[in-house]
């Protein structure tokens, strides 16, 4: 009884490995609203721009976490 399990639990590990490395395309993954409209820092090259680059992230995640709010905000009160 025990080798049917493991037998059974093999065939089932062995087709869903079976179905990860299937030919077909990769599972295309759509961003949200938000993030399409917001314009994203670029990442810098030299190190003179770290800490430009880290004032831009700072202020392009207070941005979304002010949007984040009014949208909560939008939610709760029923609009």
């Amino acid at each position: 009884m025990r080798m049917m399990v493991v037998l059974l639990a093999l065939l089932v590990v062995g087709l869903l490995v079976a179905r990860q490395l299937g030919d077909g395309p990769p599972a295309q993954v759509e961003k949200p609203a938000a993030t399409l409209d917001a314009a994203v820092p670029a990442v810098p090259v030299r190190p003179q721009d770290v800490p430009g680059f880290e004032r831009q992230v700072e202020g392009y995640v207070k941005d979304l976490a002010a949007e984040r709010a009014q949208q909560m905000e939008r939610a709760e009160s029923g609009k």
